[in-house]
């Protein structure tokens, strides 16, 4: 039986927390255990069935837990829809393009969207099981493909993101204004705490949004160029 009854979800309440620590230890820990354990074939197989496990989540969600009636909302058309719907196809065909742009829209988005969840139910509501699961995902995806896959992005991954990321902006935009829905958070902030509280009032907390993306695409991307200093410095020492 699907729960669908719960108390208001609570952010970070114990049930918060303890889903997010299990998706750490599950973005850490799975990609490792898996690979010291299993074979090439069966680390691929693996990621197809996460991959098309991550694509129902995202295809049966508006069936599960939206409201039909109101279609116009249930749209896969938030950032982390998309990030979503690209990490089940880059784990099932290996695109190294899909994986750039999920390494930072996952953390950009998907990491913030659990850290200031967009829902009302929680814990056991269905709607709370979707949300981090889906989410949770993304991360784990990512992780996974660069840990078993040996994936990582280059400086030209980081600017190729941002680029179709703004892209991705300039495309929405005009459905919102057609649907008159607030995809991507263009035309209004989100109704929780989140970091856009602290950008500004709308418009203009778009533009603090560019330098904040890519301040933190730079975060994310940041451990690799550090190991590519000290291997460089270690190979030509002064």
């Amino acid at each position: 039986m699907i729960p669908n009854q719960s108390s208001p979800f609570t952010m970070f309440s114990s049930e918060h927390l303890s889903v997010m620590l299990v998706i750490m230890a599950l973005t850490v820990g799975l990609p490792l255990l898996i690979k010291k354990i299993v074979y090439e074939k069966t680390t691929q197989t693996i990621a197809v069935s996460m991959g098309i496990f991550l694509l129902f989540i995202k295809i049966s969600e508006p069936f599960v837990r939206g409201d039909l009636q109101n279609w116009q909302n249930e749209l896969p058309l938030h950032l982390c829809d998309l990030a979503a719907i690209l990490t089940g196809i880059m784990l099932i065909n290996r695109s190294y393009f899909f994986y750039e742009l999920t390494y930072f829209w996952g953390f950009g988005g998907a990491l913030q969207a659990m850290i200031t969840p967009s829902i009302t139910n929680g814990f056991p509501h269905i709607d709370f099981f979707y949300y981090f699961i889906g989410h949770g995902l993304i991360i784990i995806g990512v992780i996974y493909a660069t840990v078993l896959f040996k994936y990582r992005p280059v400086v030209k991954s980081m600017w190729r993101a941002f680029v179709t990321l703004g892209f991705y902006a300039a495309l929405v935009a005009p459905i919102n204004w057609i649907l008159g829905t607030n995809y991507m958070y263009l035309f209004g902030k989100p109704k929780v705490r989140s970091l856009y509280d602290y950008l500004g009032p709308w418009p203009w907390y778009l533009l603090s949004l560019i330098p904040v993306a890519l301040f933190f695409f730079f975060l994310y991307y940041s451990p690799f160029w550090i190991a590519d200093l000290v291997r460089k410095r270690r190979q030509n020492p002064t």
